[in-house]
């Protein structure tokens, strides 16, 4: 009886030959083996032994299929939390009527940069100009368009992102400072809204925690497409986020001017 039991577990083998596997490294037996049970009883197979190609192949899948999941769910937390303001969310290109030639030349722009999007190539835009002359409008049409044909876009100003990384100091929320440079680094398309508008202590300018992680964003994106937007003039922006910040946020971008009349202020003036 145990015999019979040991021929079925072991199956008759000859080892063919001995070879170090290229894919794992391991060392590999090729055997020529007899199915012993089931319904291919009885046939002579060729096995390599020792082989951990597949099961490396398949916790790679595994480490994967996790990060893509992390990755929807922290896009998913980030979109449902309002992180673009309720004046926005029907913003589009269609619904930006531009009251001066200049503007209307900054909406051709943003709509030729929309059309021809390439992850890999697309240049920066950094958006310029006054109060309420439509800059945060058109970046997030531009972020609309591009998910409509299925790239990733992150849309954020400044200020929240920072609430947003202070949040998980606490350790109360379901991510952590990681995970939202992780989100940042992996968009297609990263639109950080409102430079200039964070609080930073200039008094400690070689000290400053908004200085840091803003350049830790920055630094992430490099080689990557991100549209900026600022109320600043060039001196203003350069006082206010440092100079390195300032030459990582034009490193490769291209500047499009927008001033003009406030919109917001048009029934006021009216």
């Amino acid at each position: 009886m145990k015999a019979l039991k040991s021929a079925l577990i072991n199956p008759i083998k000859k080892c063919l030959r001995e070879f170090e596997c290229e894919g794992c490294g391991r060392v590999v037996r090729e055997t020529e083996m007899v199915i012993p049970i089931g319904p291919r009883k009885g046939e002579e197979i060729i096995a390599l032994l020792g082989c951990k190609c597949e099961d490396i192949k398949l916790a790679k899948q595994v480490i994967e299929n996790n990060k893509k999941a992390k990755f929807t769910k922290l896009y998913k937390i980030f979109n449902d939390n309002s992180l673009v303001n309720a004046s926005l969310k029907s913003a589009s290109f269609k619904s930006y009527h531009a009251p001066t030639e200049e503007l209307s030349n900054a909406k051709r722009r943003l709509m030729e940069y929309a059309s021809k999007f390439d992850k890999q190539s697309s240049s920066n835009l950094l958006l310029v100009g006054n109060y309420g002359t439509g800059k945060s409008h058109l970046a997030v049409a531009v972020t609309k368009e591009l998910m409509n044909k299925g790239f990733t876009c992150l849309f954020l100003s400044v200020p929240k992102l920072l609430t947003k990384i202070k949040q998980t100091y606490s350790g109360n929320t379901s991510f952590n400072e990681a995970d939202i440079l992780n989100l940042i680094e992996s968009v297609d398309l990263f639109v950080l809204d409102d430079l200039g508008t964070e609080y930073t202590n200039l008094n400690k300018e070689n000290d400053n925690w908004t200085h840091t992680k803003l350049f830790e964003v920055l630094d992430s994106r490099s080689g990557k497409p991100t549209i900026y937007t600022t109320n600043l003039s060039s001196d203003e922006l350069k006082q206010k986020v440092n100079a390195r910040n300032l030459s990582r946020i034009m490193d490769g971008t291209e500047v499009i001017q927008m001033n003009g009349p406030d919109y917001r202020m048009r029934g006021f003036r009216e």
